[in-house]
């Protein structure tokens, strides 16, 4: 039908209806007879739709007082997913000894994922229909990011220890728990150039590690807005020849002294052994009469490997760590200990990591409503910040950690070079 035909069409319903009024007041106003009422229906093209009632949201059951944890306990990763179970499971039963949750103890089920993504998945699917009430994974690619979309439909509070990456906007029930490398390279370039007194650094990169560049940029933002300049960038990558050429960054760093802006601290975002080579080549730098550059690092740095690669070249080197093995407080010192009882070792900042996020459960566990999974998320980003054994920490309302880092220098020691603890505190925002 025609718009022209519909408008004539409507037109003369509305006339029809006017003068149909006109003669039923007309035979009223003659004194004839009242007009017999007659009952008409409403077309069915007229009627008002129908509209379906809202559906019912699917209730959410509470969960059974039970974590599970995916990582790698096998493989070339299993370090990292050993560490992370060691340390949820030494949680666990501390809480456990502690009365558990009103009177119940928590279970832990952990399952290891070594063979790839689909097994990460299929733990995930499994874990989900025992229902527990969370799922802690370690840092490892295959545990953090294969089944966040999944726990996160099935409402399953999600905390992968340790990862670096920002998977929390994957979802509103994925959680992360590390110390973030914007915060510890602010803390840590606040100490350099207010108490160590640095204003120009050189920004040495290694553009072979994905992760040096992402640093790199951290470092680029964090130095002005402490009151630095960078004065030098240089990458120790060669990418004609595919190979680390060190020698090439000492000329350039050599040639930078030559100018106005002199280099006073050498930022560097490669990796342990990387750096001690690279130290090694600033000390035959300042012993043919230039000066001596301390090194700043990141959290790669604070290794073993650093120490014993560098000797007595790494002395002075600054750098960040999550966790402090030394740290004067009873808390640390009561878990080194029980660690090392355990596993004959110094606990590494995926244990002390996988143990306070568990810690910082159960406190939402207790103070949660239900057990529910929303419950529990609620529950999770209104906790106050805690005290922990890697120190404070809490999340934010989007799953993101907050938490402060641990300052350490290189220092000459009987032994050899060694890390000395200076600060785990932050300084001026």
């Amino acid at each position: 039908m025609r718009f022209g035909t519909i408008a004539i069409f409507l037109g003369g319903i509305t006339l029809g209806g006017v003068l149909a009024a006109a003669v039923f007041f007309w035979l009223a106003g003659d004194g004839g007879e009242a007009p017999v009422a007659v009952k008409t229906e409403r077309p069915e093209w007229m009627a008002a739709p129908q509209v379906a009632p809202a559906a019912k949201k699917k209730e959410e059951k509470p969960r059974a007082l039970i974590v599970g944890v995916i990582g790698p306990e096998t493989g070339p990763e299993a370090e990292y997913g050993l560490a992370v179970l060691t340390g949820i499971e030494m949680a666990a039963e501390r809480f456990n000894a502690q009365g558990g949750l009103r009177g119940e103890k928590i279970k832990v089920i952990h399952h290891d994922d070594s063979g790839g993504s689909g097994q990460a998945m299929d733990i995930a699917e499994a874990l989900i229909a025992k229902n527990v009430v969370a799922i802690f994974s370690a840092p490892t690619g295959w545990s953090t990011f294969a089944p966040t979309h999944l726990v996160n439909n099935a409402r399953t509070v999600f905390i992968s220890i340790g990862t670096r990456r920002k998977i929390a906007r994957s979802g509103e029930y994925i959680f992360h728990f590390a110390l973030p490398d914007e915060t510890a390279i602010d803390e840590m370039l606040g100490y350099a150039v207010e108490e160590l007194g640095h204003g120009n650094f050189a920004l040495i990169t290694s553009s072979s590690y994905d992760y040096s560049l992402s640093i790199a940029s951290v470092f680029k933002q964090a130095v002005p807005r402490r009151g630095g300049k960078i004065v030098l960038e240089a990458d120790t990558y060669d990418s004609f020849s595919g190979k680390t050429d060190i020698t090439k960054v000492a000329a350039a760093l050599k040639a930078q002294q030559a100018g106005p802006d002199r280099v006073q601290a050498i930022i560097f975002t490669g990796g342990a052994q990387e750096a001690a080579r690279l130290t090694q080549s600033l000390a035959t730098l300042a012993a043919d009469g230039g000066p001596r550059l301390p090194l700043i690092g990141g959290e790669d740095l604070f290794s073993p490997a650093f120490l014993e690669q560098g000797g007595p070249a790494v002395r002075g080197a600054l750098v960040y760590a999550t966790f402090a093995p030394d740290h004067p407080s009873p808390l640390v010192a009561d878990f080194v200990a029980a660690h090392k009882v355990r596993k004959n070792s110094v606990p590494d900042r995926f244990a002390a990591l996988a143990y306070d996020a568990f810690g910082l459960l159960t406190q939402a566990l207790t103070a949660a409503p239900s057990l529910r999974g929303g419950a529990v998320r609620e529950a999770l980003v209104n906790l106050g910040e805690a005290e922990g054994v890697s120190g404070p920490g809490r999340w934010a309302a989007n799953g993101t950690p907050i938490k402060q880092s641990h300052l350490y220098r290189v220092e000459d020691s009987q032994t050899g070079p060694r890390f000395a603890l200076v600060s785990t505190k932050a300084r001026k925002q």
